[in-house]
């Protein structure tokens, strides 16, 4: 079964591992006193050892490194000094970078060093402002562009490179005013390629508040094209930037108590996880928005989902991890998810991550590539000695 890096309110990282009995055993592996952690991501390296990134509410960002034993190792460590009166919505790694993402705009993209700690301090970091008020950011698969939304900014995507070349006068964030004072947000920024336009007015004719809660691109499209937010209204929206710029789908009434707080994409096809400011967890069809199966028995709402391939973990504010099983879309007419096993932790979850590692320290790119190999070995015919190509 999947290994998951969890973090909490008392600033600790800790390792969940489920065995196949769906058992639940966890490490602590590192711990920042008087911070919490506001955000994990991991790499997608194949080796042993995972790199991975979190983000905490002093401003601190952390690169470590996660071998197969769990043995922790810090690779490089800095202080957002931008972070003031903000807090980590979104953090990612690519192969040579990580990048890091406030609330109030500030964005740094800081190279990744294998050596020591003290050969990775962030002052090759370059950093690019952002509109504020923002709820979350993601790069996309291909690490090409990413993505943000939050309160009164509507869904945007950048082109990554591009991002870091523009210099914005005395470094600042781009404040909502100014982007108000550009003909309603029809004008773009520099390095922003394509920006949503705002849903219709209501059937009283009122324009719609932009409250985008949650942001993810979906994976099938590795051009960046598809993306899904969840808004505190309680609507899932999917956009394709090739089509247009309003949803080219709106599946309304998803997140039933206070609007929709998080949506994360599955590994199956046709997946996604969708969670409320209650205690509903659900499986929406991509197809069709509508809702597959809910999971029962969850007392807290949802901080942190994280699918893996066989499993799906999920942390709440009653303090629990739970190991759900998980159904695909195209499966799941006679069969629900369920709460396969749940963990209680001594301070509240605030974020967690599959770290794509598999049983025995195998990797979902090793997977992949057993998987493969055995595929090509299954198609080739056998020669036997009755077989009129047998050379003897």
């Amino acid at each position: 079964m999947p290994r998951f890096v969890v973090g909490d309110e008392l600033g600790n990282l800790k390792v969940l591992r489920v065995s196949s009995e769906n058992n639940v055993a966890l490490t602590a592996i590192y711990q920042k006193k008087s911070s919490s952690v506001e955000a994990l991501a991991v790499g997608s390296q194949s080796s042993s050892t995972k790199t991975n990134i979190a983000g905490f509410s002093d401003g601190s960002a952390l690169v470590y490194s996660l071998k197969d034993d769990d043995s922790f190792d810090v690779l490089s460590e800095w202080k957002e000094s931008r972070s003031k009166e903000s807090k980590f919505i979104g953090l990612s790694l690519s192969p040579t970078a990580a990048f890091t993402c406030t609330s109030n705009g500030a964005l740094r993209m800081t190279p990744i060093f294998s050596g020591n700690r003290d050969d990775s301090q962030p002052s090759s970091s370059q950093r690019a402002s952002l509109p504020t008020r923002l709820t979350d950011w993601r790069l996309s698969p291909n690490g090409e562009a990413f993505a943000y939304g939050g309160d009164e900014v509507d869904l945007s995507v950048w082109n990554t490179e591009l991002a870091f070349q523009h210099k914005p006068e005395n470094d600042t964030s781009v404040s909502t005013k100014t982007t108000k004072k550009r003909k309603r947000g029809d004008e773009l920024f520099p390095a922003e390629t394509w920006r949503a336009k705002n849903v219709p007015n209501d059937s009283l004719g009122l324009r719609q508040p932009i409250r985008i809660s949650s942001v993810t691109f979906l994976s099938s499209s590795l051009a960046s094209q598809h993306l899904l937010t969840g808004t505190l209204s309680g609507d899932v929206r999917r956009y394709d930037t090739r089509a247009s710029r309003r949803p080219v789908a709106i599946w309304g009434g998803i997140g039933k108590i206070g609007g929709v707080k998080l949506v994360k994409e599955g590994l199956n096809e046709n997946e996604v996880f969708v969670s409320d400011h209650g205690c509903n967890l659900f499986s929406l069809d991509l197809r069709t928005g509508g809702i597959v199966y809910g999971y029962k028995g969850i007392s807290g709402a949802i901080t942190a989902i994280a699918p893996s391939p066989s499993i799906m973990m999920s942390t709440s504010l009653d303090r629990y991890a739970r190991a759900h099983s998980v159904i695909p879309p195209l499966s799941s007419r006679d069969r629900k998810g369920e709460i396969l096993q749940k963990l209680y932790l001594t301070g509240v979850p605030t974020a967690a991550v599959w770290d794509h590692t598999f049983p025995g320290g195998a990797t979902a790119a090793n997977e992949e590539s057993a998987e493969e190999e055995d595929d090509v070995w299954d198609k080739m015919v056998h020669v036997g000695d009755d077989d009129p190509l047998n050379i003897k």
